[in-house]
């Protein structure tokens, strides 16, 4: 591409008897995909299409088997997409419950996993600035959101999590740890209130709803086949115009505020050296950076349970 560019200004100086046939090749070098770039695809399971209950989510559940393919199937229209988008690079990321739902030998072989816990950058395992984009597959709404399909911030103990006053759910959380690393997310694919949730936070994302709640464990449903095409065409849609996507940032040094569900975990967080107490279940903290941050609100989970 920067060959052809450099030729296009030597012509338009001293000339080109063939500017016509020039000229094409030019706008077909701009229009290709643009290639080596490395893709991080995290992949969670409450938003996946058929989703609606524990039934699917929990591994002992009786739709637990059916969920799982769907994971696999949306993780790879993802990967797809990413690679015909032009990427050289692709990491999956198992991001729900212990981590190991997806299996390694049905996923695309082009792509790499990173499976089971825990790790300290949890559903953002392995985000490093290596990455040049980061996609969300089978999101779900924050804690304590209307109309929202098994909304949760990791487990029922959080009910809310504020950062610098910004009130953030899973997703948000994970796109400020890609933020700090310099990498956009470019694609959000759950129920249509996580799409609207990360639109409200990074504006040029593409988001792709494959259900609309009805209640927390009822939703109006995309058939599974109609979503994953819908998810391939807005992962690749939202690559190709990365550049336009801002990764989410956040001043520092970041305060962490959380509500937890009653008094005794607030008082089981206080444990925490730094932590205070500003109301009888809300807990804050100050943090360097919003990694720390990100990590004190996974230490908060674990004392709050």
């Amino acid at each position: 591409m920067l060959k052809t560019l450099m030729l296009a200004v030597l012509f338009a100086v001293v000339g080109n008897p063939n500017a016509d046939e020039m000229r094409n090749v030019i706008d077909n070098a701009a229009s290709s995909p643009q290639q080596g770039f490395k893709v991080h695809i995290s992949v969670d399971m409450e938003g996946l299409a058929g989703v609606v209950d524990s039934s699917h989510t929990s591994s002992a559940g009786r739709n637990y088997a059916a969920a799982r393919d769907q994971m696999i199937a949306e993780a790879n229209a993802a990967i797809a997409a990413a690679f015909e988008a032009g990427a050289s690079e692709v990491v999956v990321i198992d991001s729900h419950g212990d981590k190991t739902n997806l299996q390694p030998e049905k996923l695309d072989r082009r792509a790499t996993l990173i499976s089971g816990g825990p790790r300290p950058l949890g559903m953002m395992g392995g985000i490093d600035e290596s990455f040049d984009a980061a996609v969300f597959i089978g999101y779900h709404a924050r804690a304590s959101t209307m109309d929202a399909t098994l909304d949760h911030t990791y487990t029922g103990q959080l009910k809310h999590v504020w950062i610098n006053d910004h009130e953030l759910g899973e997703a948000g959380l994970n796109a400020g740890v890609a933020g700090q690393f310099g990498v956009p997310v470019v694609f959000v694919s759950g129920d249509l209130a996580v799409t609207e949730e990360v639109e409200a936070l990074i504006p040029a994302v593409e988001g792709v709803a494959v259900k609309e709640a009805i209640g927390q464990t009822a939703a109006h449903l995309l058939h599974p086949k109609e979503s994953l095409e819908r998810i391939a065409a807005g992962v690749k849609a939202g690559l190709v115009r990365r550049a336009e996507t801002q990764p989410l940032t956040f001043e520092w040094p970041v305060t962490l505020r959380i509500e937890v569900a009653d008094a005794g975990q607030a008082d089981q967080v206080m444990f925490v050296p730094g932590m205070e107490r500003v109301g009888a279940r809300i807990v804050e903290y100050v943090a360097p950076d919003f990694v720390s941050a990100y990590r004190m609100s996974r230490l908060v989970r674990l004392l709050a349970q």
